[in-house]
């Protein structure tokens, strides 16, 4: 599967239902697919830097994202714009969350969660979640093209068999 527009609620509902009841996988595996799609996704809603106007007068973020499976497998990318300026902030984030044990990530977030109201976390509560859903490094990169644009790229991979 694979998209590229707006992530409106209703693009994410229905992409998210479909992991959910048309992957050939373990319920188990389907839930972990379903959960860092939608992490994934919020992620671009949210914090792309580009934007596409609703009727409603609000703005959406914009972004590509591919649900790839092999035999073992199923790896979820999500492709976004991104301010320059937040390009070492993600890398830095990404890099500790995949050196960081599930423990001590589970505290951070629980600590994420209790200055959100008052702070913007940014993507990095989402990322946390990503992780330990997954149960696998990310892979992410940043992308500069020709014009001077900045995008992220994430990857999440979803292991068919569950890891002992």
């Amino acid at each position: 599967m694979n998209y590229d527009g707006p992530f409106i609620i209703q693009i994410i509902s229905t992409f998210s239902k479909f992991l959910l009841e048309n992957t050939v996988a373990t319920e188990h595996v389907s839930k972990k697919l379903y959960r860092v799609f939608i992490e994934l996704a919020q992620n671009v809603a949210l914090y792309s830097s580009e934007r596409v106007g609703l009727i409603n007068g609000a703005f959406i973020g914009k972004g590509k994202v591919y649900i790839i499976e092999n035999n073992d497998a199923f790896k979820c990318i999500t492709i976004n714009r991104i301010h320059k300026e937040h390009a070492a902030t993600l890398i830095k984030n990404c890099s500790e969350i995949n050196i960081t044990p599930i423990e001590a990530l589970r505290t951070k977030k629980r600590n994420l969660y209790k200055i959100a109201n008052v702070q913007d976390t940014g993507a990095h509560i989402g990322l946390i979640m990503i992780y330990t859903y997954s149960a696998n490094p990310l892979e992410f990169e940043i992308i500069d093209n020709e014009d001077g644009e900045s995008y992220f790229k994430i990857a999440a991979t979803i292991n068919k068999v569950e890891n002992s």
